[in-house]
């Protein structure tokens, strides 16, 4: 964890994982789902990190109620220790848990799912999967969307998951955001 610009980062050597509201990744899907984002009542955030995916929606003035999903409980406690901090009145629902885990037993259903989950620079196996896709999709309420934010590592890894993606979620669009790459459906 780092503090950088009177903010905290989560961070590894190659990699930043949060960056309070000015996350990238965040920040280009609130940007690009603007018009949806008044409706939306649930966000779930898979790898949550510091939860920056919840400071960038408050920071656009939205408020919806957030399930942060995140596997390390130190992280998990600081992010709501933080976020207590400097803001009262969020709605959020920490949950320490594998997101693989978490998507196997979810019976709720979301207005925006967001995928952000890494090991360093790397997306684990796991969520390129059309399983874990399709749970994904499954948790998403009617007309919701989901976003998921991806680093290009390998060019032909890349293509695979694009393929993947696309059988799973035919109609969606994706974010050039130099190595990351979002797709939003």
């Amino acid at each position: 964890m780092l503090l950088y610009r009177n903010q905290y980062q989560l961070a590894t050597s190659d990699a930043i994982y949060s960056d309070g509201d000015r996350y990238r990744p965040a920040i280009a899907v609130a940007d690009y789902l603007k018009p949806f984002l008044p409706a939306v009542k649930t966000v779930l955030v898979l790898g949550g990190g510091l939860a920056s995916m919840v400071y960038v929606l408050r920071g656009k003035g939205y408020a919806p109620a957030f399930t942060l999903v995140e596997k390390d409980k130190v992280v998990l406690r600081m992010a709501m220790e933080l976020f207590e901090t400097t803001h009262t009145h969020a709605n959020i629902s920490p949950v320490c848990n594998d997101a693989q885990a978490f998507m196997a037993q979810n019976k709720n259903v979301y207005d925006l799912v967001f995928l952000d989950v890494f090991m360093g620079r790397t997306v684990p196996e796991f969520v390129t999967t059309g399983e874990f896709l399709t749970l994904c999709k499954a948790g998403l309420a009617p007309n919701g969307r989901l976003a998921f934010n991806y680093i290009i590592n390998d060019e032909q890894e890349w293509e695979n998951v694009q393929q993947v993606f696309t059988e799973v979620f035919p109609e969606h669009k994706v974010l050039d955001h130099g190595i990351n790459r979002i797709f939003v459906v």
